[in-house]
Parts: structure tokens; sequence; C-alpha cells
């Protein structure tokens, strides 16, 4: 029984969006689970019909010409699904009387060249599809799930921001001390060479034994000085590079962004104390001044 819609379904499915009207479009046709794998048929069902309906509508047509060409493009699909391109082409001819009928002049032309593009040209997929029924493949997999064998273990389990956010700081915190010993090597090595540089200038200077003038004596202590001085160079070099990396790493200790549920960062204060002012510690009387004090007393009495 080919489909019959009235001119209000009609009007309302070519308002909605097209994934709703397509959505209105099959309850009207009672089908249901568009979107599933098992009912791609009744999917592609509606969006034959849907795009015929809406090409009329787009056209111009009349909403009585609207509902003639659903009704028409159903019972074609129906009707020719499982026979030949040939009785296909025979059922548009028997219907195009009554089509011409109700399309006009105008309309006809323009819808009977739409289905020869669309659903004549596609006729052999269409009738696979509606034909053919498809193997579905749902492959079963058996999973073995093991529970802990002691559930007061998961008790211990963290949140998983907490989690993340300690992995990226001891991920910080290994990476500093792998630089570290890095740079303890490097340093050794390079503090090594500079002594090695000094000790052979040294060595060069204190095997002169003939006498110096003292033009000569005044290279040799450019050359005492420049030795120790590379060696001091070097040494500042290597604390600088020290205090750069501590400082990159404490950055990107501070950069991460800890979860609310660990608290404040152990290096901020939220609530700073108020300092208390110590009070003044009087220092103890002694025994003389008191005597002193008594005596003045006593004598400023007896001259009253």
């Amino acid at each position: 029984m080919a489909v019959t819609l009235s001119d209000l379904v009609v009007k309302s499915i070519s308002n909605l969006p097209k994934n709703e009207g397509k959505a209105f479009l099959a309850s009207q046709l009672k089908l249901t689970c568009l979107e599933d794998d098992d009912n791609l048929r009744n999917a592609i069902y509606v969006d034959f019909l849907y795009d015929n309906l809406m090409f009329a509508v787009e056209k111009g047509f009349t909403w009585r010409q609207v509902c003639t060409v659903v009704t028409f493009c159903d019972g074609i699909l129906k009707d020719s699904k499982d026979k030949d391109i040939t009785d296909a082409l025979q059922f548009l001819k028997l219907q195009s009387f009554e089509l011409a009928d109700v399309l006009g002049q105008r309309n006809f032309p323009i819808y009977t060249d739409f289905v020869f593009q669309t659903y004549l040209r596609h006729f052999k997929l269409f009738k696979y599809v509606f034909t053919q029924e498809r193997d579905i493949l749902k492959p079963t997999v058996s999973l073995r799930v093991e529970t802990p064998a002691d559930p007061g273990s998961m008790k211990q389990s963290k949140p998983e921001l907490v989690w993340e956010y300690e992995k990226q700081y001891e991920s910080i915190q290994r990476e500093e001390a792998e630089h570290a010993n890095k740079r303890l090597e490097e340093k050794a090595k390079t503090l090594e060479t500079a002594e090695k540089q000094a000790k052979e200038r040294l060595e060069k200077i204190s095997g002169v034994q003939e006498p110096l003038s003292k033009e000569k004596v005044g290279e040799l202590i450019q050359e005492i000085i420049g030795s120790y001085s590379s060696l001091v160079v070097e040494k500042v070099k290597c604390n600088i590079a020290d205090v750069q990396e501590d400082l990159e790493f404490k950055l990107a200790r501070t950069r991460l962004p800890r979860p609310q549920a660990l608290g404040p960062p152990p290096r901020f204060n939220l609530k700073p104390k108020t300092p208390v002012p110590t009070p003044k510690k009087t220092p103890p009387k002694s025994p003389k001044s008191e005597r002193k004090k008594s005596g003045n007393s006593r004598s400023k009495s007896r001259n009253k």
C-alpha cells in the first residue's frame, strides 16, 4: 500500500530542519531506530521519500502536488524494487498520465527529470539494497574480568586529577635529578681541565732558571694571574648554570595546576601570622642597689 500524507503533515516536515523533518516523517510511517545499523534499509527509505518531498517543495509545487509526489515515489520504489529497469520504466509510463494531470505541464517534466537523474540512474543500487539481506557481523569476544583480591586496597586510590598531578610532579623531580648529576659530571670535567692548564703554566714558570728581565717578570705575572682567573671564571660559569637550571625546574613545578583536593601549596601561606611584639625583659635588681636606695631614703628623713 502506497504512502499517503496530508497537507498538514507535509507542511510540518518542510518547515522543520532536515534531521528533525526526517524523524517526523519516520514517525508518520511508524518507523523507528533509523540510526541503528540493523535498520539501514529504513533509513535509506526515509531519505528517499524525504528527498522527493523537499524537491517538490523547493520547486514550488502545491501542497496537493507534493503529497502526490510522495505517493508516487513510494509506489515506484515498492513496485519495481524486485523487477528490471524496463518494468520500472513501464510503471512510470502507466502512472505518467495520472501524474501529469496532477502536476500540470510545468511541474510534470521537472519532476520526471528528477526521477530519471536520481532513482533510475541508481536503479541497481536501490534494487540491491531493498532485495538483498545484509550480512550482519557482530564480533563476540570473551573477556575475563579479575576483581582485586583485597577490596580494602581500593581505599588507597586517588582521584584522577591528583594522580596526574603527582605523576607530572615526580617526572619533573626525576628530570631535575638527572640534570643535576649531568651538571656535576660536566662541572668536574671543566674544573679538572682548567686546573690542569693552570698547573702546566705554573710548572712552566717554575722551570725558568735564567736571570729574568723586568718585561719577562711582567709576562710571567700575567700568565699566573690568567691561569687563576680562568679557573675562577669556569667556576662562576658552572655556578650560574646551576642556579639557572634550578630556577627553571622550580618554575616548572610552580606552573603545574595543583588540584584543590591537595589544598594550598606548601610554599604559600594563605593567612600570614601577625607578628607578636616580644616583651622587654627588665634586668633583676641587685641587692647593692636596694641598699643604696634604702640608705638614701634614711638620710633624707634625718635631714628633715
